[in-house]
């Protein structure tokens, strides 16, 4: 009997945990048909009937089965252990929001690296949520309700939206009505919900952009008036960068900015430091 490959040992694991060739192609970065002749190596390499044939969502033996569980354990543990090494130096892998990470944390990364400079943060964005269990992240910043399962959820602030423009456009509140309005698309309630606690009419969006970032950056240039999280510009507000309009009485939704992580991830003490840092910037209490 010839020693299997990790190759197909890897895909043969990865099809039992997605159920599908598809599915594990995509996780591997190769195609179906690559994944099945590394199944078709392993099962002569093994000299047993691991899958029986039918189709892109193979149906496993008993043995298949029971094999391909024992295999995801062990590339579990092997993932773990390479990410506990990494760890010994500090290393954080953050996954945020990328109007969070532009406007909010990046000004603050300084003194963040001042407290715990042998803390090495290494930052991705995106505008969907990361699954922390499946993909290689420490942490992540979501914003919601604080209501995803498995996950240990501190909130650090609630959603405040303002409509923010180039101060030299607002000489007095009323003209903001008027400018034209800049929208995000991953925030489409912004101007229904601003504008009508404003009382103001129910203008067309001008312009709309991919994230509040961008729609704040386009309004520092003179291009308009957007909505975001009075949280996100507190700094660009007392810099005299940003004019604002603010509901009377303020808006605050029920959503908001949130640090999430597994809870083995939250014992290393990399992590936890990053936490607390991050809530304590913030405002709020970890507890």
């Amino acid at each position: 009997m010839s020693v299997p490959s990790l190759r197909a040992l890897r895909a043969f694991a990865e099809t039992t945990r997605a159920g599908s060739l598809a599915a594990a192609a995509r996780t591997l970065n190769v195609t179906p048909s690559a994944i099945s002749h590394l199944l078709r190596d392993l099962e002569q390499a093994l000299g047993l009937d691991l899958t029986v044939a039918g189709g892109p969502h193979p149906r496993l033996t008993e043995t298949g089965e029971r094999f391909g569980n024992r295999l995801i354990a062990a590339f579990d543990a092997i993932t773990a252990a390479v990410q506990d090494v990494r760890h010994q130096a500090g290393d954080v892998r953050v996954s945020a929001l990328s109007s969070f990470l532009t406007l909010w944390l990046v000004p603050r990364l300084g003194g963040f690296q001042v407290r715990h400079p042998d803390i090495r943060l290494l930052l991705s964005t995106g505008t969907r949520p990361v699954d922390l269990a499946a993909e290689p992240f420490d942490c992540a910043i979501r914003w919601g309700r604080g209501d995803w399962r498995g996950l240990e959820a501190l909130l650090l602030f609630r959603d405040q939206p303002v409509v923010v423009t180039n101060p030299r456009l607002l000489r007095t509140p009323e003209q903001a009505e008027d400018l034209p309005r800049l929208a995000a698309r991953s925030r489409p309630d912004d101007w229904p919900l601003v504008g009508g606690a404003l009382g103001w009419a129910n203008h067309p969006v001008t312009l709309t952009l991919e994230t509040r970032a961008l729609a704040v950056q386009a309004a520092m240039a003179g291009m308009g008036a957007a909505v975001v999280d009075r949280n996100l510009v507190a700094g660009l507000l007392a810099d005299g960068l940003l004019a604002e309009i603010a509901p009377d009485p303020p808006v605050t939704a029920a959503e908001g900015h949130w640090i999430v992580a597994l809870p083995d991830r939250l014992r290393l003490r990399a992590v936890r430091q990053f936490r607390d840092w991050l809530a304590a910037e913030a405002g709020a209490v970890a507890t």
